[in-house]
């Protein structure tokens, strides 16, 4: 059966034929062939990794598929389903592009992969972002098969619960014992460890690859011994778990659980009568319940639902305790990645039409209309100050610190400033003081990139800069999938080309060695070194790092330690007894 294929690097897709049958320990599968610069790359579309979690599977554990799974021969040649989620739309493609487009339902264990030609090929394992609750492996951004055939090697983009299905939590004691989110993308890298090498790829050459909350689910990975035997390497791209935005305590996950079984009348002092209950509901119903649930002291994001930091299914522990004691997987090699305006996405996005702020976006008028601004004045920066000094708990005088380490920034505007210090709180500070941490204990490489080029095809408002999500642009060939993307009156598209090509030329080697480049510096606790990834990258010449650490970032640090230091004076004096 023939498909019409209009993106210019595809040349034809066709179903393959009975000889290009795959068979599998889990049953024989069958996919599209593409043609790309020339070459086959075979597309598997919607293939299960495990058994649907609906009925008496929701809310457990992934139920490992049987060997074999199926009779017959699997035609995996539609999308993987994505998972249950509330959509949300801001009528502006940039955004909702990432947002599911074939509906959503629970039997979403799937996932969709690329496999150029060859043998013993190195697996690319990327896990979307969304903070836990929304988007899908599925996105078109997502499509790897010009990162595979450029790598040569195995790319899959599997699909994993999200949100209240993906992470309620009922006790370490109930039959919802958390973190299933987390399970689901285990259970995805058991599949590729049985199954791999029958498509010609290497089960002991995997890199686990995320960005945003997916980066902190490779981060998460790290931290689980029963991870560890199935991936070598990892990139974090804008996230990590040890951030105080990407967990939630038990405690505050089993009060949204129980809010959410409230709501929908399912409240029994029997906790299998309630899981019962929520079996049985809609997932509608569990989904617009789990919208209302967010706990007041829980931290500053937009969802109620996300993984618990200490759990015995996964971590086996706490994060925390990991972390200080340096427990987590120490031989893999690894990659850190941020874009230089984190932060200005979700001042995008949550931020503005707010005289807080004093930043607007309208995304039914152009990115350049006057409107479609940030212009922050120093009371508006006061404001985002208060609010840094909320998210990190401090009193009054530690927020005057606060202001200070920021206002000193004297080459950078009011709204620089700001995206600067949401930047550090959400993003930068954290990962590279985790970076740091881990190449102080690893015994393989650790590197580390700064994404300072604003990608060309963005169409937020240019107040945005290189902002959260730009990296993957050139990581995943959009110059090569979508060329009309590119404004032929700016932009070079040849060049474009090659700037995508150096990039996946870098995921690829290290994907393939550990190594992106041997002009790409090393990051160690002696040399925090970032390559800036910029607009004239060129990997077989000297490249320019910069320094991962941002110095407000050290600043940061010196306040909180005072802060502690004399918290613990005041409660010892406290403590003393009056002569």
């Amino acid at each position: 059966m023939l498909f019409i294929i209009t993106i210019l690097y595809i040349s034809h897709q066709i179903l393959c034929q009975d000889n290009d049958i795959v068979t599998t320990p889990y049953g024989s599968i069958i996919g599209n062939e593409l043609t790309i610069f020339g070459e086959k790359v075979k597309e598997y579309l919607g293939v299960p990794y495990a058994y649907p979690p609906r009925n008496s599977y929701r809310f457990k554990p992934p139920a490992e598929l049987e060997k074999p799974a199926w009779n017959g021969t699997y035609s995996a040649i539609y999308l993987a389903n994505s998972c249950p989620q509330l959509i949300r739309f801001m009528n502006f493609s940039a955004y909702d592009a990432s947002n599911p487009t074939n509906g959503t339902i629970e039997e979403c264990l799937q996932f969709n992969m690329w496999v150029p030609e060859g043998k013993n090929m190195s697996v690319l394992v990327f896990f979307h972002g969304g903070s836990w609750t929304l988007r899908t492996a599925s996105a078109d951004k997502f499509n790897g098969s010009v990162l595979a055939a450029k790598t040569n090697s195995i790319v899959v983009t599997p699909n994993f619960r999200l949100g209240i299905f993906g992470f309620a939590f009922l006790g370490h004691n109930s039959s919802i014992k958390g973190n299933m989110g987390l399970l689901d993308q285990l259970e995805m890298l058991k599949w590729i460890n049985t199954a791999i090498e029958s498509f010609g790829g290497n089960k002991d050459s995997v890199t686990i690859f995320g960005t945003s909350s997916g980066a902190s689910s490779v981060a998460a990975h790290l931290f689980s011994d029963k991870s560890k035997q199935y991936f070598q390497r990892g990139i974090m791209s804008s996230g990590t778990i040890t951030d105080f935005m990407s967990t939630i305590s038990p405690d505050l996950a089993m009060k949204n659980t129980r809010n959410v079984s409230a709501q929908l009348n399912c409240t029994n002092d029997n906790d299998e009568e309630v899981v019962k209950c929520l079996q049985n509901k809609t997932v509608t119903e569990i989904l617009v319940a789990a919208s209302k649930a967010k706990q007041p002291n829980q931290p500053p994001t937009p969802f109620s639902f996300m993984p618990i930091n200490c759990d015995e299914v996964f971590f086996n522990g706490c994060i925390k305790n990991k972390t200080n004691n340096k427990s987590f997987n120490k031989n893999v090699d690894l990659m850190f990645g941020r874009t230089k305006d984190e932060a200005t996405f979700f001042m995008a996005t949550g931020f503005t039409n707010n005289s807080k702020f004093n930043c607007h976006f309208y995304p039914s008028k152009e990115a350049t209309d006057p409107l479609n601004s940030c212009d922050m004045n120093q009371t508006n920066f006061e404001n985002l100050v208060k609010l840094g000094g909320y998210l990190l708990r401090f009193g009054e005088n530690q927020t005057k610190e606060l202001y200070n380490v920021y206002d000193k920034l004297n080459d950078l505007n009011y709204t620089q400033k700001s995206v600067r210090i949401l930047s550090d709180f959400i993003f930068d500070c954290e990962l590279s003081k985790f970076a740091t941490k881990c190449a102080d204990a690893s015994n393989k490489s650790v590197y580390f990139y700064e994404y300072s080029r604003r990608s060309p095809t963005n169409a937020w408002p240019k107040w945005t800069g290189a902002m959260h999500g730009d990296d993957l642009v050139a990581m995943f060939g959009m110059p090569y999938r979508h060329p009309e993307k590119y404004n032929s009156t700016i932009y070079d598209i040849e060049k474009e080309k090659n700037y995508s090509d150096n990039v996946m030329w870098a995921i690829g080697n290290f994907t393939k060695y550990g190594n992106p480049s041997n002009n790409w510096k090393k990051y160690t606790p002696e040399n925090t070194v970032a390559l800036d990834f910029n607009g004239t990258l060129d990997l077989n010449q000297t490249i320019k790092h910069n320094n991962a650490t941002p110095p407000t970032c050290i600043e940061i640090d010196k306040i909180i330690k005072k802060w502690i230091m004399e918290k613990q004076q005041a409660a010892t004096t406290t403590a003393l007894p009056s002569s």
